[in-house]
């Protein structure tokens, strides 16, 4: 009888720890979501004074609980007008080039399609494409060198970057050495950019290619969107542009100034 009882107060015993372990972990429990209460709160804190500061500085409602940005477009800032970067005293040089390079079509057989003007970057030299290359090549035809070491005589001396953009049109293009447009349009930029420098003796730390593909088309036409631009870019452009690691200096090159 006594062995019964001594068993049956250790039942009772074991089932009073129980409920003090289901007590502690209902504490913890507690604690636990007090502990993630104040974090949200914090983050609530936190997050009014970056709305507050984006309020300020860009003029935007950040709508809280939500992904969408509200902007004021009215506020936006304009694009900087041309004037910013380019300003009458380019043009005499516009209309030297312009010159120089007529002169040269006067006595050629063959008079390519140029334009010469100013765009947002500078001076720009549109050449037609169909005179440079033949159809799906980018060697350049011999009688093109003239037209191009007209326009290397007068950017020679200044002090201004050049980059050469090649264009296509949007027939697609699909061999071994030219898979897409984009390699012709490479390819043919860099073809001018190389005759520039190793024939034409322009420094080779100011000149720069780039290929666009048909994806900058002029017109709907897709025969005019077969072109190179050469760009001579304005000095507010050219003091932008990556300084080269080893300059070499030369004391007689000008620069345009906008």
């Amino acid at each position: 009888m006594s062995k019964g009882r001594r068993h049956k107060g250790g039942g009772h015993e074991n089932a009073e720890r129980w409920l003090l372990t289901y007590a502690d972990l209902i504490t913890l429990l507690m604690v636990f979501f007090v502990v993630l209460y104040s974090m949200s709160s914090a983050d609530s804190t936190k997050w009014k004074q970056i709305s507050a500061a984006l309020q300020q500085a860009f003029n935007v409602d950040v709508l809280q609980g939500q992904s969408a940005t509200s902007i004021d477009s009215s506020a936006a800032a304009p694009a900087p007008p041309i004037d910013n970067l380019i300003n009458d005293s380019e043009v005499p040089q516009v209309t030297r080039l312009q010159n120089k390079i007529q002169a040269v079509l006067d006595g050629a057989s063959q008079a390519p399609d140029v334009t010469v003007g100013v765009d947002r970057e500078g001076v720009v030299i549109r050449l037609s494409g169909s005179y440079l290359f033949d159809s799906g090549r980018a060697e350049l035809k011999p009688n093109s060198l003239a037209v191009l070491d007209a326009v290397a005589a007068e950017i020679r001396p200044l002090a201004n970057d050049v980059r050469v953009d090649g264009h296509t049109d949007s027939t697609p293009i699909d061999s071994p050495r030219y898979p897409t447009n984009w390699e012709l349009s490479t390819a043919r930029a860099l073809a001018v950019t190389r005759y520039f420098s190793e024939s034409d003796g322009i420094r080779a730390d100011r000149l720069m290619a780039a290929g666009f593909g048909e994806f900058r088309p002029l017109v709907p036409n897709d025969t005019q969107n077969r072109r190179v631009e050469i760009h001579l870019l304005s000095s507010v452009r050219s003091e932008a542009a990556p300084i080269p690691a080893t300059p070499q200096p030369h004391a007689t090159s000008e620069q345009i100034q906008p």
